[in-house]
């Protein structure tokens, strides 16, 4: 149902399912990125995910849509959103007593699978005057729908720096932003082939770890990889059960819908022993001008764990560059080894409102603790490559740490 806000042009609606929205209208606002476009949405709607539920507000004028935002209502455990150490250890500790310790219902704005992207955006051709309204109509609507959903607070998620002015400009000032942890990029640079663009040292590492990988492994791509999707998801959870920290828990059926709704812009990166023995797994989308790697999935075993994941970096760099690829974007977490391997990093923030007055007072006096900035690396450059390989990610719109 369609409602109007008496005091203006506009009027609003609230959906169930991306179904419900043209896909002209999400195009207007989102464009047709893959991470961003309805499809990636519908393949999580139809993964079936237990006890999370789905929220799109659509914001019109006269018929026109000027902003849509697309939200879900989930149990949020902070003790897979901490960057603090210190905090996972005390929230361990007292779940040892309390095992639902942090664990708190949330309304959240954004994907449930991770796309480190915010999804609190405008139609393009939207006047100063109207950004004003649909900001208000924005704000009120998320506040009542996270009190009718009974969530205990609104999560704003994965803002990246370049746009965190942008969601501060639309949200109230009671909203407050913490950062995350922090999204990786390498550049491809046309001229010079990866990893030649490093220091010797990186380089070196370049080839020391690519070279123990030709010696046990082969690399396949599998464009179709519906028959593989069972294993995926098993070497998915492997690596799940050993993160630190869980942003989402996947299923099978989601990886195989990603499969079905983008066989054009999807396909698996498989390492292989040279016995034929699967050892890792990873779920790339390809974009016009870079290529995302989503999901990783590992077999462990003693002492070669290091050499699969290095070489997942570095085969991926080189399937960009082979692809004629803008840059690589990776994500978050681990974000060491990837600024080891030639990454440039952005901040990702995290954004919280709450009507709750012991949350309040934790997200204004507690949550700065628990959410502690990078360590910001130094990139990994030679100093007659830096200003290029830096060039490339900022004209694609990254706000760059290491620089």
């Amino acid at each position: 149902m369609e409602s109007r806000d008496m005091s203006n042009d506009l009027s609003y609606k609230w959906s169930s399912s991306i179904s419900e929205i043209p896909n002209s209208a999400w195009e207007k606002i989102f464009g047709k990125s893959t991470i961003k476009s309805q499809l990636f949405f519908q393949a999580i709607e139809h993964s079936e995910f237990t006890e999370i539920s789905y929220y799109y507000l659509q914001i019109y004028k006269h018929g026109t849509v000027l902003a849509i935002v697309p939200c879900f209502c989930y149990e949020l455990d902070f003790l897979n959103l901490t960057t603090s150490s210190i905090t996972k250890k005390l929230i361990g500790s007292i779940r040892k007593i309390y095992s639902g310790f942090f664990k708190i219902k949330a309304f959240v704005t954004g994907t449930y699978a991770a796309s480190c992207e915010h999804f609190i955006e405008y139609a393009r051709d939207i006047s100063q005057m109207d950004k004003k309204l649909v900001a208000q109509l924005v704000n009120l609507q998320l506040k009542n729908k996270s009190k009718e959903t009974e969530s205990k607070f609104i999560f704003i998620k994965d803002i990246r720096e370049r746009g965190i002015g942008h969601v501060r400009q639309v949200l109230n000032d009671d909203f407050q932003f913490f950062v995350s942890f922090p999204t990786a990029a390498i550049p491809i640079l046309p001229v010079c082939a990866y990893p030649q663009a490093l220091k010797k040292k990186n380089r070196k590492r370049y080839k020391i770890y690519t070279e123990k990988f030709d010696m046990d492994f082969t690399w396949e791509i599998v464009k179709d990889f519906s028959g593989c999707v069972c294993e995926f998801t098993e070497l998915y959870h492997n690596v799940l059960d050993k993160a630190k920290n869980k942003f989402e828990f996947l299923n099978e059926r989601f990886f195989s819908n990603i499969n079905t709704e983008f066989p054009e812009n999807s396909f698996l990166l498989v390492a292989k022993s040279h016995d034929g023995e699967t050892r890792l797994m990873e779920l790339v989308l390809e974009e016009d001008d870079k290529l995302i790697p989503l999901y990783l999935g590992i077999k462990y075993k003693t002492d070669d764990t290091k050499i699969l994941y290095l070489n997942a970096i570095f085969r991926t760099v080189k399937e960009a560059e082979a692809r004629e690829k803008s840059f690589v974007d990776f994500g978050q977490t681990s974000y060491y080894p990837k600024v080891m391997s030639g990454a440039f990093i952005e901040n990702i923030y995290y954004g919280f409102w709450a009507n709750h007055f012991l949350l309040k007072w934790l997200i204004n006096n507690v949550f700065h603790k628990i959410f502690l900035p990078p360590t910001v690396l130094e990139s990994v450059y030679l100093e007659s490559h830096k200003n290029e390989a830096r060039q490339i990610l900022e004209d694609k719109g990254f706000s760059l740490l290491n620089k």
